[in-house]
């Protein structure tokens, strides 16, 4: 274990750091741990981590940095810079630009995280990559299917969300998605099939 700034430049190329002792106020002072896994997972690692980021700029280009992650809630506020041989952080919004993780996690959470307003294609690779070796594959490919739905592209949401719903949703309201995405590119018959899931599951939950 290492104090935060001699953790990360220690191990320039680990993406997930445990976070070992954060009692002090000062990041700084913190002492990380380095996980050499390829792709962050609830099902390995709990609780409160720094992992690789991307400061996604006006101008499409990006810097490395990192941000805060805590699991399994996927809950995270600050974004860290090594400006100099310091270590600067503070809230996202006190950033220029806009903070992503630079990987994927497989763990249930907000799909914005990865979504870059001006840029979607950044997040979006991130997450594919993140797909293309992950295990379980349903949180990911909801992430995908989210940022695709919002971009309308609807062919690639109903590939993510079919996947989701092959392996395992996180909820049933991913069925409505996928009805809405099919809805969407023409396919009535798979929009009827699981917006009759998702009626039937959502019923179910309200004991009707």
């Amino acid at each position: 274990m290492a104090r935060f700034i001699d953790a990360i430049t220690n191990n320039p190329d680990v993406k997930s750091f445990r976070v070992i002792h954060s009692d002090s106020e000062e990041p700084c002072e913190w002492e990380l741990d380095p996980i050499h896994i390829d792709l962050m997972s609830d099902m390995e690692s709990d609780g409160y981590h720094i992992i690789t980021a991307l400061n996604v700029l006006e101008d499409g280009t990006t810097r490395k940095c990192y941000m805060d992650m805590n699991l399994p809630e996927r809950i995270s506020d600050y974004a860290f810079f090594l400006e100099e041989g310091s270590l600067v952080f503070g809230y996202y919004h006190q950033f220029s630009g806009e903070i992503l993780p630079a990987n994927a996690i497989d763990c249930f959470g907000v799909y914005d995280q990865f979504y870059s307003q001006n840029f979607p294609e950044i997040g979006i690779e991130i997450l594919k990559r993140g797909l293309a070796i992950a295990k379980r594959k349903h949180y990911i490919a909801e992430d995908l299917g989210y940022i695709y739905r919002d971009e309308q592209r609807f062919r690639e949401a109903v590939e993510m969300f079919q996947i989701a719903v092959d392996e395992e949703p996180s909820s049933y309201f991913i069925y409505g998605e996928l009805a809405d995405a099919y809805a969407e590119i023409g396919d009535t018959e798979n929009a009827k099939k699981y917006s009759e899931m998702f009626d039937r599951e959502n019923k179910e939950g309200l004991n009707i």
